[in-house]
């Protein structure tokens, strides 16, 4: 029996001269000079890396930098004859030449880590002779040009862990919160099993999975001598704490989480993580920052399941300057930005918008009082406005009734204008599958912020909707363009109808407006609060010529905030503006030629003298302003009192 091993070896041999022959002009005779994996580098929009993905998923350590119970775990369940071979295990080749032959493909490897390192450093993932043959010869050259030591170092830095985690460093630091040279046993025995599935025996996802991983792992290091029963035993009791270290968070977690999503589906998470990519993005680390303290402040003693979501995009351009999906990154990943909830009031602009454009003016007097509506197949709808009055039980111009956010007012407004009118208008800037009810200025159908904060720059940017978009540019090592975007912008309305909205909007920043509290010294902005019924969310959406921003507060799970736009998010709002205002400030918005601004009276709605006591400035398009001059304040200052006008109006 002991003459079989020698034929074996020489039967193996012989296949593989076989099999080079004919391909030894196809690779070079040197080894290929060593192509280190590279990390790709995001950048803000002024040319700065920001940390996460750059100096995070790809830290390389020395052997000694590695915790001893993870290489020999490693070494277990991969080659447990690594320090045996020279790079190639023959017995292991012949079992996989054997199972190849049979199936009349490449079915099984039989690779040692000498092997892998090799096919990671230098070659593709193709599954073919040729590659294969390549693979061992390389990995011949390998062990000839360095230690065992040196290329277990390079194999455990380049294997992939799962969660974008290349090397044992990085994955060390994303499933147990702590260096590689922390592992302790159970952690090291864990992690050695990832690489062989990474998706299946992911323990975030699999934490059942994971734990029978482990223990295949340990019991191959017992097998192997490396641990007795008792330390097999007590590993696999240890409990295991799952958790990203913090320093993986980074600058902007849940922007560059974003970006790392994108680039791994289009160009694959080896190129992302390993190519050395370099990605422009649209972020400014300065406004980021700005938004992050403003969050940080406005949560700080609110309730810590209280969420908060904050999105601000660059109006001209549709660019993404901040964002921030949520209150903590490193306990919830998920991205509020993009999720979808009643807006409330904020929706009521959209409506005014139509309003505009089919004869009404900022002056334009409807009557706020109870009123039934009849649905079909449902109880009447009778709208009503907050607070302890649900009524004013007078009139009010458009421009006041939605400085105060009057839900009557609005609902009667929607219902002139046509409910299906409504939401294809709503649609026009950008938002989608809108239902027309009556109740939908109120905030009926559900938004994201990025969509809501999206639709707000159309005001601003002079009635064109740009589509939100953070990639500007994405270089590979070798300086080639692989993508570069350029603004997605149509016009959605007309530029007078932009700015008579904007001037309404300006209002609610004003004394009398919801908003008022919210006026940034030195910052010409609007803006519009936001409240859904019984106060489950709450936000605040304004702009500036230059920047727009919208703020959501609420919960993820169906609770109540019992707390206003103007109260919890419009605070958050006002605190980004104000440590961004550098940034967000370009002056006044663009007033187009065939617009004119005159004071009004906000009681009758005619242009105002100066006996009127509450007056507002109010945009028109040229030829539909106000004619007639307000006489009433002046006669009631004679003869009748001030507080009986609005039946004298009414009547």
């Amino acid at each position: 029996m002991r003459w079989r091993r020698p034929i074996q070896r020489i039967a193996v041999w012989g296949i593989i001269v076989a099999l080079v022959a004919p391909l030894l002009l196809a690779f070079s005779w040197s080894l290929p000079g060593l192509d280190i994996p590279e990390p790709s580098v995001i950048y803000d929009v002024n040319g700065r890396s920001i940390k996460g993905l750059s100096e995070e998923n790809r830290i390389n350590v020395y052997i000694n930098e590695i915790a001893p119970s993870f290489r020999q775990a490693i070494v277990a369940v991969e080659d447990k004859k690594f320090y045996r071979h020279h790079g190639i295990d023959l017995e292991g080749i012949m079992r996989a030449l054997v199972a190849n032959i049979k199936a009349g493909a490449i079915v099984e490897g039989g690779s040692t880590i000498t092997q892998q390192t090799a096919k990671k450093l230098f070659l593709n993932d193709q599954r073919t002779f040729s590659r294969k043959i390549q693979e061992l010869y390389y990995s011949f050259l390998l062990e000839r040009k360095f230690s065992k030591d040196e290329i277990l170092a390079l194999y455990c830095n380049t294997i992939y862990f799962g969660h974008g985690a290349y090397g044992v460093e990085v994955a060390a630091r994303t499933f147990f919160g702590k260096s590689a040279s922390e592992l302790t046993l159970a952690e090291s025995a864990l992690l050695a099993g990832l690489p062989r599935w990474p998706n299946h025996y992911d323990p975030y996802q699999n934490p059942q999975a994971a734990k029978e991983r482990q223990a295949v792992v340990l019991q191959r290091m017992l097998d192997e001598g490396m641990i007795s029963p008792a330390q097999k035993q007590e590993a696999i009791d240890a409990k295991l704490t799952y958790r990203q270290a913090l320093s993986r968070n980074g600058d902007a977690p849940y922007f560059i989480a974003m970006v790392q999503e994108y680039l791994s589906k289009k160009y694959g998470e080896r190129q992302v993580y390993q190519g050395g990519l370099k990605v422009y993005t649209s972020l400014d680390l300065d406004m980021q920052r700005a938004a992050e303290q403003a969050c940080a402040a406005g949560m700080k003693s609110k309730d810590q399941e209280m969420q908060v979501a904050l999105v601000a995009l660059d109006t001209e351009t549709g660019q993404i300057r901040a964002m921030l999906g949520g209150r903590d990154y490193s306990s919830s990943n998920y991205n509020r930005v993009y999720a979808r909830r009643q807006p409330g009031s904020t929706f009521k602009p959209f409506m005014y918008s139509l309003a505009i454009d089919s004869g009404f003016t900022p002056a334009s007097m409807l009557m706020c009082e109870e009123t039934e509506y009849e649905i079909p197949g449902s109880p009447p709808y009778r709208p009503s406005d907050y607070g302890d009055d649900p009524y004013h039980w007078r009139p009010f111009t458009l421009k006041e009734a939605l400085m105060i956010s009057d839900n009557t007012i609005a609902v009667q407004l929607n219902y002139r204008l046509g409910p299906q009118q409504v939401a294809r208008r709503a649609e026009q800037f950008g938002f989608e599958h809108i239902e027309p009810v009556l109740s939908l200025p109120l905030g009926a159908s559900e938004v994201s912020p990025m969509e809501l904060c999206a639709a707000y720059c159309v005001f601003a940017n002079q009635g064109y909707y740009s589509a939100p978009y953070y990639i500007i540019k994405v270089v590979d090592r070798n300086g080639r363009v692989l993508e570069e975007n350029k603004v997605n912008r149509r016009r959605a309305i007309e530029p007078d109808n932009a700015y008579i909205i904007t001037d309404m909007l300006k209002g609610v920043m004003q004394p009398g407006g919801t908003g008022a509290a919210l006026a940034v010294p030195g910052l010409t902005t609007a803006g519009k609060t936001g409240t859904t019924d019984e106060r489950k969310d709450a936000w605040f959406v304004g702009f500036t010529a230059k920047t727009c921003c919208a703020v959501w507060v609420g919960y993820d799970k169906d609770r109540n905030v019992n707390l206003t736009g103007s109260a919890v998010a419009g605070p958050i709002w006002k605190g980004f503006m104000q440590g961004a205002i550098g940034k967000v400030s370009s002056g006044n918005f663009i007033r187009p030629s065939n617009v004119v601004e005159l004071n009004i009276d906000l009681d009758t709605g005619l242009v105002a003298t100066e006996s009127c006591p509450r007056t507002a400035v109010m945009a028109f398009r040229v030829g539909s302003e106000p004619k007639d001059v307000c006489y009433f304040h002046g006669l009631v200052n004679y003869f009748w009192r001030w507080d009986l006008l609005p039946y004298i109006q009414s009547s």
